[in-house]
């Protein structure tokens, strides 16, 4: 599974997601923080990446895209936005998928994360 770390993510999460050997890049990174969320789906999707953001706008975006054309995306909502706990938050959730080698089905969902549970959305 391949990542697109929103502008209000710390480029230290993408760092950490590259450690745990998954293909992670960051707006920050990419010097691309000041692009508006149609933008960074379209890259996004070119990509083949889902987007990982603090964003909520994400969450409406996707439900009312077209099914045959969205992306996936992780919508995180934590109190705790410090970097080590969204790091410990995603290596959590992401073990738990990678145990059942299901990733894949996640690429083109709607994941709401939060700090002891989630939801997917179709």
């Amino acid at each position: 599974m391949k990542f697109l770390l929103d502008a209000n993510l710390s480029p230290e999460t993408a760092d950490f997601l590259r450690r745990l050997f998954f293909d992670a890049k960051s707006l920050i990174e990419m010097g691309l923080g000041g692009l508006d969320d149609e933008e960074v789906i379209r890259l996004a999707r070119k990509e083949g990446r889902a987007v990982i953001t603090f964003d909520l706008d994400f969450g409406e975006i996707f439900y009312f895209s077209d099914p045959r054309q969205r992306g996936g995306a992780i919508v995180l909502r934590l109190e705790d936005q410090r970097v080590e706990n969204v790091n410990a938050v995603l290596e959590a959730f992401l073990d738990r998928w990678k145990s059942k080698k299901n990733l894949k089905t996640l690429g083109r969902k709607l994941i709401i994360l939060e700090q002891d549970r989630f939801r997917i959305i179709s």
